[in-house]
């Protein structure tokens, strides 16, 4: 019962962070998969965001854009939502998905290599799964540390961020390196 009540809060914690995807309201701005608006630079860390991104996501509350994006992606790994195609296909850019779909190496079946989340252990010592740090790269890209089961591990990911016509500021997957 309490993993419910806790989904359910973390899901509604999710929903006012990101918002609901919508094609309404965009401008004649560049755009990438998913309809997400991006500064004409495409940038979208805190130390390259455009003068507009920053002003619309000070309207949508967001002032940490950094801080955001961590929240966001530590319930996203400490939940395995990336082990959800939903998940994949609703909060990730189509660059990020080919790549993943590419990278799916079981014959006959299509899906998604959601193991390039987490370490490469098929197993490991414990049932933990955690972040342990998150730090921003510039340009949209961070390196998160991580457990997956016992195991330590290291990744670089990219994130597209959106405010959409609500004011509700969209965080999109790009990259994982």
């Amino acid at each position: 019962m309490k993993r419910i009540m806790l989904m359910v809060i973390l899901m509604i914690t999710i929903c006012v962070f990101i918002g609901c995807n919508s094609k309404n309201g965009q401008s004649a701005e560049s755009s990438t998969s998913n309809n997400i608006k991006v500064d004409s630079a495409g940038q979208q860390a805190n130390d390259g965001i455009s003068d507009s991104l920053k002003a619309e996501l000070e309207k949508a509350g967001i002032d940490d854009l950094d801080g955001a994006i961590e929240g966001f992606f530590t319930d996203v790994f400490n939940e395995r939502y990336y082990e959800d195609d939903g998940f994949i296909a609703k909060y990730c850019t189509e660059k990020l998905k080919k790549k993943l779909k590419e990278a799916y190496e079981y014959d006959g079946e299509d899906g998604y290599a959601t193991w390039k989340f987490r370490s490469d252990a098929q197993d490991g010592p414990s049932d933990e799964y955690k972040l342990t740090k998150f730090v921003p790269y510039g340009n949209g890209w961070y390196k998160y540390d991580f457990i997956d089961m016992g195991v330590r591990g290291s990744h670089r990911i990219k994130f597209i961020t959106h405010v959409n016509p609500r004011n509700q500021a969209e965080f999109y997957i790009d990259d994982l390196e």
